[in-house]
Order: C-alpha cells, then structure tokens, then sequence
C-alpha cells in the first residue's frame, strides 16, 4: 500500500532527525569521556594557602579568588600534566595540613617565612619582595620624618612574623620589651590601625600594601617607607610530594613565556614615584 507523498516525506525526515539526533548525542558522550579520561590522566596537586587581604580569598559561594587564585587557575592553563586543586585554609590550620602531608605546594610564598617542620623546598623565584614600612601622611612627626627614626616610633605588625627592625625575633614578650609595638592577627587589621592613628608605622607585605593601594581614597592617606626586609617568593613544593622542583620550574617557565608572570608583578608591586 502506497502513503501519500507528503507523508512519506514527513516521515523520511523524521528517521533522518532522529538518526542524527543519536549520532550527535553518542559524539557528544564520547567526547565527553575523552575529555574526562584526559582530565584524569593530569596528576592532581594540591595547593595549600590562607587567606591572604585581596590577593586570596573566599567569595560568597566558598570559592577562592584573587590575584594569587587567578595565578593558580594560570598554572593549570599552561600545561596538561598536572592539576593543581586550589583550598584555602585557616592560618593556624595550614601547618599542620603540609605537616599530615596533605598539601603538596604553598603558593607564592618563602621558605624564610615557613616553618622546617613542614618539609617545603623553594622553587625558581616569581617575585622579589618583602615587607615595607608604612604610615599616615597626617601623621604626628610631619610626613616622611615619621620613617627617620624608626626604633622610636610605635610601631604595628602582624603577632608572630619576622621582622628585621625586631632583630628578627617574633617572641611577643622580647618585642614588647624593647619596642612600642602592637602585634595583631593579621595585615588587614595593621593598615586599619594605622589608618585609625593608633600606631605610627605599620609593616606588611609589599603583594598587600599594593592591593591597598590600588584604591585612591586609601593612597591619598598613606606613605611609603623602605622595605623592612627582602625575600624571594616562589611556589614551594612540599620534599617528595606529587610534584618536584624540576617539574614545578618547568611549569614557571611556562607562565614566563605567556606573560603571566610580568601581570602578576604589576599587580603586586608598589610604583614609586
């Protein structure tokens, strides 16, 4: 028996539709599992760090963000042979995450502001920087004098670093005894003290002050000092974890050569003038 014409067509094309619907769809999961497969053949490293002001943090839905976030999403597009998960951790928590070996790398950071216990090995330098003095320009002593004599002056820095002007010593009862300073939990709390004239100079990392500074209300208010100290930061690798020095090096070169590298030390470098 014999269909219309017009039926026949209808439902010639509607086979033809279906057949290439199935074939669209059976590429789409094979492309799919292709992709799941590479994914899966990177070996999967992870990146440890604490919140750290602007340059990494946690946004609205827990996910980390910032300079030094964006830098680690950078890592994994440069290359296929490894995967570096980011998570961010409490400070007081993070040490004990590398000691259990459950972290592999510490982000942009030195090993003289780490612990030995925590087994991390330096990799090629990123970034040179270091902690710099700063103040209020409406301050007591009249500008950049504020910076002439430093022992004498209040000073505010984070409770437990390291610095120079405290001969090094971050024992709170030593400083305490030979300094006028406040030591606080955090960078973010020593420019907020300063700002609010409680001390006349603060210390913190260079990375942060320039995030800070980024903002024009707050660089209207605040000058520039000296470095207090110098320090190469680096991705450190955790001794005989997932990923060597040799493999991280490689990786660094590679953000070099794509520019990425140079972006990040304009984003956290202070322009003097």
């Amino acid at each position: 028996m014999h269909c219309k014409t017009s039926r026949c067509v209808a439902g010639g094309l509607s086979r033809l539709f279906s057949r290439l619907f199935k074939t669209l769809l059976g590429a789409s999961l094979l492309i799919g599992c292709l992709s799941a497969g590479a994914a899966s053949l990177r070996t999967k490293v992870i990146v440890a760090t604490e919140p750290w002001a602007q340059l990494m943090y946690l946004d609205a839905n827990n996910a980390p963000r910032g300079a030094i976030a964006d830098f680690v999403n950078r890592m994994n597009a440069v290359q296929d042979r490894f995967y570096f998960e980011l998570t961010i951790y409490p400070r007081l928590r993070l040490n004990r995450v590398f000691i259990d070996k459950e972290a592999d790398v510490y982000p942009m950071r030195t090993v003289l502001w780490t612990d030995p216990k925590l087994g991390l090995l330096p990799t090629k330098t990123i970034l040179s920087s270091g902690d710099v003095y700063f103040a209020r320009k409406a301050n007591r002593h009249g500008g950049r004098k504020v910076f002439d004599d430093l022992t004498s002056r209040s000073i505010a820095g984070v409770k437990g670093y390291h610095y120079k002007i405290f001969n090094n010593n971050s024992d709170e009862a030593y400083i305490k005894r030979h300094f006028n300073a406040a030591l606080l939990s955090s960078n973010e709390l020593v420019v907020k003290f300063v700002l609010a004239g409680r001390a006349d100079v603060g210390i913190v990392p260079e990375v942060i002050m320039a995030k800070y500074l980024e903002n024009p209300e707050t660089r209207d208010q605040l000058i520039i000092g000296d470095f207090d100290s110098r320090v190469e930061l680096s991705n450190l690798v955790r001794k005989d974890g997932p990923i060597s020095v040799a493999e991280m090096n490689a990786v660094v070169d590679l953000l070099i050569k794509s520019g990425d590298v140079r972006q990040l030390k304009a984003k956290l470098s202070i322009q003097r003038d």
